[in-house]
């Protein structure tokens, strides 16, 4: 990911956070990186709330996004979402928005990311991490991205531990790709079953793997030996939830 891209992804937060305030929640990778996560990103996923439908979105986030000087946006609308790419002379990121009349959040500071572009700390909100940890988890298991696993281990290493609730909703109404063989689908329905179907499948996992895969999401200095450390954390999964 270059500077620009970042100074980009950087921008944009700002700008939600003055025009939307705690209406609009920030989900997906970028939130890692708010906690420290040296994980890259090259887009931003958002949650509006209250809203019942995503057309009310749309006039305010191109009226938003508009402020960025020489930015030329291209916007469309898909079935769960709205999709803009957003492109200067510098970068071009892509913001992802949903809406929902209610989520669970937490409040977290932007100043870890925006200092290093002169911009103003902001406390923004952010999915529950219970709730996110979840969604890594049941996007894992669709997908097999070793990138979810990087996000699961992130924010098992703060302690964090996953709604249950919202990892069985997900469990039981699977979205597997297409690059998920059948196979390979997780044959049971509760939690407890997924992390020992999560343990057995990362037992495999070789340093190799892990690195042709995250190496372009993460330094190399912050890939070695991470087959291991995934070993390790998730060898605890399901003690104490």
């Amino acid at each position: 990911m270059t500077q620009p891209q970042q100074a980009l992804l950087a921008r944009i937060i700002d700008l939600f956070a003055q025009r939307f305030d705690r209406r609009a929640v920030l989900t997906g990778g970028m939130v890692l990186k708010l906690l420290g996560s040296p994980r890259y990103t090259n887009d931003l996923d958002y949650v509006f709330v209250p809203y019942r439908s995503k057309k009310a979105i749309v006039e305010d986030v191109l009226d938003c996004l508009g402020n960025i000087d020489g930015a030329t946006l291209t916007h469309s609308l898909h079935s769960n979402c709205l999709r803009v790419v957003v492109a200067t002379a510098e970068a071009t990121v892509q913001v992802e928005a949903k809406v929902a009349m209610e989520i669970p959040v937490s409040a977290v500071t932007t100043r870890l990311f925006s200092r290093s572009f002169n911009l103003p700390a902001r406390l923004i909100n952010v999915v529950d991490p219970s709730v996110a940890l979840a969604d890594k988890m049941a996007a894992w298991n669709e997908r097999r991205l070793v990138r979810d696993l990087y996000d699961v281990w992130f924010y098992m290493r703060m302690s964090i531990k996953p709604d249950l609730e919202v990892l069985h909703a997900r469990l039981v109404k699977p979205q597997y790709s297409k690059m998920v063989k059948k196979t390979e689908h997780f044959a049971g329905n509760t939690p407890g079953e997924f992390f020992d179907f999560l343990r057995e499948n990362c037992a495999q996992l070789t340093d190799e793997q892990i690195a042709k895969e995250l190496s372009s999401y993460l330094p190399s200095d912050e890939i070695e030996g991470l087959a291991l450390l995934f070993r390790a954390a998730f060898a605890g999964l399901g003690q104490g939830t």
